[in-house]
């Protein structure tokens, strides 16, 4: 999993500015939690399947996955 976070940091650093420029989609409410578990790692992985499965079928939610992922790294720097 630590990998998954690896890529995902060097992603942010290397595109930080695309990613930020670009305007999201509206996510339904019950899936925010579960963006913010999955960024933390706390997600299960019944519902990581699920989460990408939905990130796969709506690619404009990634943007707001990676927001969270950026959120959390400051969060512990």
């Amino acid at each position: 999993m630590s990998n998954t976070f690896e890529t995902l940091a060097r992603f942010l650093d290397r595109y930080s500015e695309e990613v930020e420029g670009r305007e999201l989609e509206e996510i339904p409410q019950q899936l925010k939690p579960k963006l913010r578990d999955f960024a933390l790692g706390a997600l299960v992985e019944p519902e990581r399947q699920e989460l990408a499965r939905l990130l796969k079928e709506n690619p404009r939610w990634v943007a707001s996955l990676a927001e969270e992922a950026r959120m959390v790294r400051e969060r512990k720097s």
